[in-house]
């Protein structure tokens, strides 16, 4: 994490702004975090405004960790802890005794205390039991559980939103008028207090990160409802409000934001259609639809312009395999780089179809080939949907529907063709080694690719993971060449596509394994060579050399 010059060594605060004993409760924490070198900081002091929430959004992520006071039911507070969580931020909340705290953060690491001096006792024990966390933890580490939590990397749901309130009677009423609007796009509700699997928060963080979008009715929110909001507003998630006329309080961080409201059912009725399907377009654009949609609702430039800000945060320094920034994907054809892809929040969809977002004019590609899928905590991954010849990470062959985790530096091919794809980051890209049919990256070995278009797999190899790096030695100098081929295609085609690339003078050449001469229609699965296995290219005006 980068140390921004304006926030220094600093935390933030979240607590209810009343002036009963507020002083007394600042004073405990700036004491006991004070004489380990960090500053408050105090969002009611410096952050004012129509982009309050924004502000508050990037303090807490820019400072170092949080404290949270939740002895009240001050809805802001419960907001301010959510976007904490969404961002993964090291927190400390604490709470008086007796304070009724909602089921979610039950059991959890919340420091409770009887007065401001047991408070001062319970925060310096936790100091010296080792918070703030000082080394870099693993992508999947909760900072708030403090362990690994499978949650963190959820895929968005592509038929599911989140209604964050529990008050069914009134949720009956309204989905009966929002639930046509949603139903056009196949979406389901998934509500925030269904049967949860695991522990709450990890189940509250799954509901929230699978979502589509959140939706919230301020009049009937709870705690959990304004945790689980937060955590979508710190998890890039978007969010829909709802609220009735002179009723529904609105807290401070959200005030300035539009809402869906009414008077009545009738009323909202009235009023639903324009807002939602604007709201719907700018959350799931219709293809070819374009920007008409109509009343846009105003959280969606926060959302937008919130992750661009995190794209926008320079990356600390890391060790040399770790991602650096944006993932994207580096496309070639054969050794040739043509283009260059970032993965949107969407995803990217690859294939023959017009309809792809990566169209790839190949024979052997299917319409819908694979998709590379991006989670809400900036995780990639890869599918392969069905297709005809598979797609290969790094060699090896991916299962139908089942995701894999992209990470820095790996490979993906399709066999039958010469387009390929290396996982990038923010790095310049690597120069070629000596010749454009080396590609060296100093993560991937220089492999020379052959590829053979007009030769499929068999049928029953399909399934099979064909790709085979071997390595030929060059007869005039001995210089070894590393080659990857497909185990299927003819030794002949080969040697006159390595002969092609290394640049070898025309003659006629024949590869030889084991002091034999190798015909040309044989393969390198007939021949049962293995990874790593080595050739010799022999010219047949001279006497080939010895094998090594």
């Amino acid at each position: 994490m980068p140390q921004d010059p304006e926030t220094g060594i600093q935390y933030f605060v979240g607590h209810r702004l009343t002036p009963e004993n507020i002083d007394d409760l600042r004073e405990v924490i700036a004491d006991v975090l004070g004489s380990l070198g960090y500053e408050p900081f105090y969002a009611d002091k410096a952050l004012e405004g129509q982009s309050l929430l924004s502000k508050i959004c990037q303090r807490i992520f820019l400072t170092n960790f949080s404290v949270f006071d939740l002895s009240s039911a001050n809805p802001n507070v419960y907001l301010e802890m959510g976007i904490a969580l969404g961002l993964n931020r090291p927190i400390i909340a604490i709470a008086r005794d007796g304070t009724s705290l909602p089921p979610v953060l039950q059991g959890h690491n919340v420091v409770m205390y009887a007065d401001y001096s047991d408070l001062e006792d319970k925060l310096l024990r936790l100091c010296t039991e080792g918070f703030p966390p000082t080394k870099r933890t693993l992508p999947d580490h909760c900072h708030f559980c403090d362990r690994v939590c499978d949650s963190m990397a959820t895929m968005p749901d592509e038929n599911s939103y989140l209604v964050l309130d529990n008050y069914k009677l009134l949720w009956r009423d309204l989905m009966r008028l929002i639930g046509p609007h949603l139903s056009q796009r196949q979406l389901h509700p998934v509500y925030l207090t269904e049967q949860s699997f695991g522990p709450l928060l990890c189940d509250m963080r799954r509901k929230v990160l699978s979502s589509q979008f959140a939706i919230c009715h301020l009049g009937k929110a709870n705690e959990s409802s304004f945790l689980a909001l937060g955590m979508a507003i710190g998890g890039e998630v978007p969010w829909l409000l709802l609220s009735k006329k002179h009723e529904d309080p609105v807290p401070s961080n959200l005030q300035g934001f539009d809402r869906i409201e009414y008077a009545s059912l009738a009323d909202f009725e009235e009023q639903l259609t324009d807002p939602m399907n604007g709201f719907l377009e700018m959350v799931m654009p219709t293809p070819g639809r374009g920007d008409g949609a109509t009343a846009p609702i105003q959280s969606r430039p926060f959302w937008t312009q919130f992750r661009d800000w995190l794209d926008s945060i320079p990356h600390a320094s890391q060790p040399p395999q770790a991602t650096r920034g944006r993932i994207r994907l580096i496309r070639y054809d054969g050794q040739r780089c043509s283009s260059k892809y970032i993965i949107p929040p969407e995803g990217l969809l690859f294939g023959r179809s017009s309809e792809c977002d990566v169209v790839l004019q190949e024979q052997y590609v299917s319409l819908r080939h694979f998709r590379v899928l991006r989670t809400r905590s900036r995780k990639y991954f890869i599918e392969d949907l069905g297709s005809r010849n598979g797609t290969l990470l790094n060699g090896t062959r991916l299962s139908a529907g089942v995701r894999a985790m992209l990470s820095f530096g790996n490979r993906i091919k399709l066999p039958g063709t010469r387009t390929w794809f290396a996982v990038w980051d923010d790095r310049p890209l690597p120069e070629a080694a000596g010749s454009q049919a080396h590609f060296s990256t100093g993560v991937l070995p220089p492999v020379v690719t052959i590829e053979i278009p007009d030769i499929p797999p068999p049928a029953h190899l399909r399934n099979l993971d064909l790709s085979l790096i071997l390595t030929a030695l060059n007869p005039s100098d001995f210089q070894r060449i590393t080659f990857e081929v497909q185990a299927y295609y003819p030794m002949g085609r080969i040697l006159s596509a390595l002969v092609d690339s290394i640049g070898l003078p025309p003659k006629k050449y024949r590869f030889k394994v084991a002091d034999r001469l190798i015909d040309d229609d044989e393969t390198p699965l007939s021949l049962e060579l293995k990874e790593g296995d080595s050739v010799i290219i022999a010219s047949e005006e001279t006497p080939p050399p010895d094998s090594p």
